[in-house]
């Protein structure tokens, strides 16, 4: 990508904001990098969302597995804090619900799309080969038979001479013993042959 000012709205940390704040336009930038990227992050970005959902859900589960394990020191008081915030509550952990979903989905559908297009690819690519053998396999045989009407054409003009009509004068090809006259139509006779 040459352009900056796309370079940078497909960036990552301008993606995240905006599926924070607009999902909608958060998606399309996604297919957005995927189509200006092409194959170099088609798989990274879903991936990359899905990583940063789980670590929004990071204090969840650092809570989860404090108190299944009756843990408690000065870190758990930390972690309490962070989970049962508001803002967390409210808002980060249904949008690290939301960049999960949506990364597990844009994960699938770019496997499944790349599966279909190797797979189309595949197939039109073996419909040229076949194309390209057949017209080779034409071109030979038409060669073959090229080359065999250009040596009877050859081993017929070697035999063909000039006859002089001895009824009317006139200068005839003959290519065999016998022939007519092209002038009088009476017979002629090849005598080299």
């Amino acid at each position: 990508m040459k352009n900056l000012f796309l370079k940078l709205i497909c960036s990552l940390p301008s993606i995240l904001l905006f599926l924070y704040f607009l999902p909608f336009i958060g998606i399309l930038l996604i297919f957005m990098r995927a189509l200006f990227y092409r194959n170099q992050r088609k798989i990274a970005t879903p991936i990359i969302l899905i990583c940063v959902g789980i670590f929004l859900f990071l204090p969840e589960i650092a809570k989860f597995v404090f108190e299944s394990l009756n843990i408690e020191n000065e870190y758990t008081i930390y972690v309490e804090n962070i989970s049962n915030l508001e803002f967390y509550q409210n808002n980060l952990i249904s949008y690290a619900k939301y960049l999960i979903s949506a990364g597990v989905i844009l994960l699938v559908l770019s496997l499944l799309l790349k599966a279909i297009f190797d797979k189309v690819g595949h197939q039109i690519g073996k419909s040229i080969q076949n194309y390209a053998k057949e017209n080779l396999k034409q071109e030979a045989e038409i060669s073959k038979e090229n080359d065999l009407k250009i040596k009877i054409k050859q081993e017929k003009a070697k035999n063909t001479n000039y006859v002089k009509c001895p009824y009317c004068g006139a200068d005839n090809l003959l290519s065999e013993k016998f022939g007519t006259c092209q002038y009088c139509r009476r017979k002629i006779e090849n005598k080299k042959v």
